[in-house]
């Protein structure tokens, strides 16, 4: 049975996300079956009462951050409705979260690669954020594997899509769903080529299904997927090498990406961790070594372990870092322990900034291989000059990495904002994004409009009329419309 709330106490914690940013909301929405979403998506649509969509709220940039109106929360609607090991397909409502959905697979010998980073986001909002997480050099982000969608839209309307069947054709879409014939223009910039999750998905020939991914509930809403899984490895092990200084690190990237493209080497991830970051994780391990920054890689081995594990030991040998002092995680507790390592650093700065009631300022921006040197120096050169407390860490093999910003007061917040500011005009003019995985939100708007400009804004704008025409789903996500 659906619960609703409507009186604000209710319903705090569904006022804001892991940015600390907080919004308002006249009632809250728990519905439990797909039908009660159709009812209550097309009472908002008649009412005209804005509809933000709501999942674990684990989001950076406050998507689900509500402007008024109405709250839908999905996470009851967590059911995994079939899982196909032959096909290695899985069927699930938006709410189930990436936790519960490897603990299901893993029944079945399954996996979820693509997994987002945070285990407690649930699938509904990495989709709407086209999301990716640590195994993203790999295997890329959600999008890659969502199959089938079924959407609501604001009248009420179900669409079911399914990849491969709908395309566009020179810059817009024309097709029929149920009797209903829809014909609509796409936005006519180009995404940058990087990693990248800002914006409405636009390419020549695309597929439907990638149109409503990565629309930040901004288009409908999702009430069912269907992904596609990956066997589990046979064997996987991890390793976090420890470095004398940032350049050495950045030297073994480089190193292995070209051992990778030969075919020598194959990490699913690839990560990151500055001079700072360390310093910063060390109030909870206060006995790690006074390194200058450190590298996290992820290999899965199907085959031939001990020459892999040979081949990795030489290149850290061979880059100055020690085997001695490097963390091996060959045994499930010594993996447990590294994992732990490398997902405590973003629980850390939440905490901190909610400690000094300030709003996450970081960037999510992503450049090619050839500039990423020149970003990173500009990294150093902007959190120096800033005065305030920073850490740098995150994607590196994907040349996105996580700035953040730690103030401690509105003044120190402002200059970061400035600084943010910086690092995005930096990353757009080396032909980089403002956002490779977190997406846009309402935190980071002004950057999308840097990034695109004014007219592409306003194409993006007339998209979102076609299916939302009152402008009531995720008000406030992507761009403001006066």
């Amino acid at each position: 049975m659906m619960i609703v709330k409507n009186r604000k106490e209710e319903f705090l914690s569904y006022l804001e996300d892991t940015s600390n940013l907080k919004g308002k909301a006249d009632l809250l929405y728990l519905p439990e079956e797909e039908q009660e979403v159709v009812k209550i998506v097309r009472l908002c649509g008649e009412k005209k009462i804005p509809l933000t969509c709501s999942g674990s709220r684990t989001g950076t940039v406050g998507g689900c951050v509500p402007y008024g109106g109405a709250i839908l929360s999905l996470e009851k609607l967590s059911k995994i409705k079939d899982i196909d090991p032959d096909r290695r397909l899985v069927t699930l409502h938006p709410g189930v979260r990436l936790d519960n959905l490897e603990s299901e697979l893993k029944k079945f010998d399954l996996t979820f690669k693509s997994s987002p980073t945070e285990s407690l986001a649930s699938i509904g909002g990495a989709i709407s954020t086209s999301a990716s997480g640590v195994r993203g050099f790999k295997y890329g982000g959600i999008r890659n594997y969502v199959k089938k969608l079924k959407v609501i839209l604001i009248d009420g309307t179900i669409l079911e899509i399914t990849r491969g069947k709908t395309f566009s054709c020179k810059g817009s879409f024309n097709f029929s769903i149920k009797g209903r014939d829809f014909k609509f223009s796409l936005p006519s910039y180009r995404m940058p080529p990087v990693k990248h999750s800002g914006g409405y998905f636009v390419r020549e020939g695309m597929d439907l299904i990638d149109l409503f991914i990565g629309s930040e509930g901004t288009l409908g809403i999702v009430v069912e997927a269907t992904l596609e899984v990956q066997k589990s490895s046979q064997d996987v092990f991890d390793c976090i090498v420890f470095f004398k200084d940032e350049k050495r690190a950045i030297n073994f990237v480089e190193k292995i990406k070209k051992l990778k493209q030969f075919d020598m080497l194959d990490p699913s991830s690839l990560e990151f961790f500055d001079t700072n970051s360390l310093s910063f994780l060390r109030a909870v391990y206060p006995h790690l070594k006074e390194f200058k920054s450190a590298v996290y890689f992820e290999q899965e081995v199907e085959e031939n372990y001990k020459d892999t594990m040979e081949l990795w030991m030489k290149a850290i040998e061979d880059s100055g870092a020690s085997l001695d002092d490097t963390w091996f995680g060959d045994t499930k507790k010594e993996r447990e322990k590294i994992y732990e390592f490398r997902h405590k650093l973003p629980q850390l700065v939440n905490e901190f900034l909610k400690s000094y009631n300030q709003v996450k300022i970081a960037s999510d921006i992503a450049v090619g291989d050839s500039s990423f040197r020149e970003m990173y120096r500009f990294y150093k050169e902007i959190g120096e000059c800033s005065k305030v407390n920073y850490i740098n860490f995150g994607h590196i093999g994907e040349n996105h990495l996580h700035f953040n910003f730690l103030p401690k007061n509105d003044s120190e917040s402002q200059k970061a904002k400035e600084c943010i500011l910086e690092i995005v005009k930096k990353a757009l003019s080396l032909g980089g994004t403002v956002s490779a995985e977190h997406g846009i939100g309402k935190l980071k708007k002004s950057y999308l409009e840097i990034m695109y400009g004014k007219f592409y804004i306003k194409e993006m704008v007339e998209l979102k009329r076609y299916f939302d025409p009152n402008f009531l789903l995720g008000r406030g996500n992507l761009f403001d419309v006066e």
